[in-house]
């Protein structure tokens, strides 16, 4: 009996220790219950062949490529708070700037330290000129690129990435998303650990270039540039390769695993993924 009476006083002091952390969680929750958006222009020279490098925790970054000579950036801050009046006063705290370092120019957002009931998110939307390095980092958001000409260098943590008539050593990984590259041509290097990479080139792009495309958790499609010429590598764990490119295969045919050459082989082209399909064409 008594431990029975024990087992029941256990599990009624759980249930109590139960309801009031759920009732905190529900409390912390609505703290954050008012937001307020504020959006920040500014403007710098930025010369062609230059790079433009920014880095957000919370919030997308888009760049479009121009025929301009400058930089022309609209930072986009969303505050959240307890009430509508300190969330308004978080918003005027962050702080966005363009700060040119020789011939690179670098988006820098200083924030306050903030409290647990309070959130902020800072998205990037800037126009520069076709041909510029890119150097871009985001934990939280997605990354978006098109008209560039340059090499291009971004990462995300937790994010979409895009790029769009694009052209020269392209590296893109995300840890959480996937991956859509339209229009491109030159290197290529894509990486993502929980999401699906399609890969598209250019009828304008070199038949020789080397590119790597590597997923964990997720399936690949590509289409190589004309006259395709490349050393070809690809596999999967669980999943199938296809292919429509004429490739003479070396060794033995696998559904799992392919090696071979396209053309004269002068490029490379690596395909992997762990969980997914891969489909060539």
């Amino acid at each position: 009996m008594k431990n029975c009476h024990f087992t029941k006083v256990s599990l009624g002091c759980l249930l109590c220790m139960l309801m009031l952390l759920a009732g905190c969680c529900i409390n912390i929750g609505c703290a954050m219950r008012a937001k307020c958006e504020r959006t920040v222009q500014l403007s710098a020279p930025l010369s062609p062949g230059s790079v433009f490098a920014a880095q957000t925790h919370n919030g997308s970054i888009t760049i479009n490529g121009a025929d301009v000579a400058d930089c022309n950036l609209t930072a986009t801050i969303v505050a959240q708070a307890g009430n509508e009046e300190d969330a308004k006063k978080l918003a005027e705290k962050i702080k966005i700037s363009l700060e040119p370092s020789g011939n690179k120019l670098n988006v820098k957002i200083e924030k306050p330290t903030l409290t647990m009931n309070q959130s902020v998110s800072v998205s990037l939307d800037a126009k520069v000129p076709n041909q510029t390095d890119l150097e871009l980092i985001t934990h939280n958001g997605s990354v978006g690129i098109t008209n560039i000409t340059g090499w291009l260098n971004a990462t995300t943590h937790n994010g979409k990435m895009t790029a769009d008539k694009v052209s020269g050593t392209t590296l893109l990984k995300t840890h959480n998303g996937s991956v859509v590259c339209m229009e491109i041509s030159g290197d290529t290097q894509l990486r993502t650990y929980n999401g699906s990479v399609k890969a598209f080139y250019s009828e304008s792009a070199p038949s020789v270039c080397d590119i790597s495309i590597v997923t964990y958790n997720g399936s690949i499609e590509f289409a190589g540039p004309p006259d395709f010429s490349a050393h070809v590598e690809a596999s999967t764990h669980n999943g199938s390769v296809n292919t429509e490119l004429p490739i003479t295969v070396i060794g033995k045919v696998s559904k799992r695993e392919l090696t071979g050459t396209i053309g004269t082989g002068q490029g490379k082209l690596r395909l992997e993924t762990y969980n997914g399909s891969i489909r060539m064409r």
